[in-house]
């Protein structure tokens, strides 16, 4: 799947959740979209849409972290006692969910191990094309080998060329969707395998 199509997928699911559409699992978040205000629904699904419009035309081999924005109005940093739900919704999977319950909530010293075996592990040839680790910010892996996180464009390696347009589609996605949420600096956590 595309990093756009997987942010399509979750503009359609808090779309239909609005019209009523149960979804499991997500029930306390889809009484939260239901119940929210009709100018801030429309304010969220605009930026929603302009952010997948962008991520679009620069098709990055990870998907950002949703617009702050957004995350704010459907509870996303106030929701934490629903991690299960706000998981699910970005499109998670459930092993890093359940690590993240058990109070991971950063990259540690376990990924940080892994990083170092994902460098030793690269051939020569691999070496000289592969730049950094990149996650989509504010998702913490289970561990940074997680297949099914790397299946659903949340972990790549990246080379110096994608890397770059990474920070071009970062700069652009400040610039056309600005926010004052203090603790979101990035849509993408980097891990440098070079310097």
């Amino acid at each position: 799947m595309k990093t756009h199509e997987s942010l399509e997928h979750i503009l359609e699911k808090i779309t239909c959740m609005r019209r009523g559409q149960k979804y499991e699992g997500l029930e306390n978040i889809s009484l939260h979209i239901q119940n929210m205000e009709h100018e801030k629904y429309n304010f969220i699904i605009l930026r929603l849409k302009k952010q997948i419009g962008i991520v679009k035309k620069y098709s990055p081999p990870v998907r950002p972290a949703m617009d702050p924005m957004v995350s704010s109005y459907l509870g996303v940093y106030s929701g934490l006692d629903f991690p299960e739900e706000y998981g699910l919704l970005m499109g998670y999977p459930k092993c890093c969910i359940e690590s993240f319950k058990s109070a991971r909530f950063a990259i540690d010293n376990n990924h940080l191990k892994e990083v170092e075996e994902i460098k030793e592990n690269m051939n020569n040839n691999l070496r000289n094309i592969n730049y950094a680790i990149v996650l989509t910010s504010g998702f913490i892996p289970c561990s940074l080998k997680c297949r099914e996180s790397w299946n659903r464009g949340l972990i790549a390696l990246v080379s110096l060329k994608e890397y770059k347009n990474i920070v071009k589609l970062e700069r652009e996605l400040f610039n056309e969707l600005p926010h004052y949420h203090g603790g979101y600096n990035e849509y993408f956590e980097k891990i440098f395998l070079k310097k």
